[in-house]
């Protein structure tokens, strides 16, 4: 009766570790993968908190990025984006509690906000009618 009980609260830990909110979780290295990691949680950071008008902003503003280079250089970015896909994440891993969520888009504002600056210098006068 003993080992079943330090077996299931061996488990119970083992589950419970693996659900640490996003700035429990270790450093991200620069690595390629960690790039496209990143930009897959922030979709998903996106999805959980946002409304579905900045979420699908996001998503736009993210494909181009990726599209255009930005997430993970010298890669071809149909890969990245593919990549970025299969790495998506449980939301609730990333964004333990709603009042996570204010600092959260605070952080995805800023990089939307980066972002613009450098997608609008790279397509100055390509304006796409419609």
């Amino acid at each position: 009766m003993r080992v079943r009980f330090v077996f299931v609260a061996c488990i119970w830990a083992a589950t419970f570790s693996a659900a640490l909110p996003c700035g429990a979780q270790p450093a991200i290295d620069a690595s390629p993968l960690s790039s496209a990691q990143q930009e897959a949680d922030d979709r998903v950071v996106a999805a959980r908190c946002g409304t579905p008008a900045f979420e699908k902003g996001f998503y736009r503003q993210s494909k181009a990025a990726v599209a255009a280079g930005l997430v993970v250089k010298h890669r071809d970015p149909v890969q990245v984006e593919k990549s970025v896909t299969a790495l998506r994440r449980n939301p609730v891993v990333l964004v333990a509690t709603q009042a996570d969520c204010p600092a959260q888009l605070d952080r995805l504002r800023q990089i939307e906000k980066d972002r613009a600056k450098l997608l609008g210098t790279r397509r100055k006068g390509t304006q796409v009618a419609g």
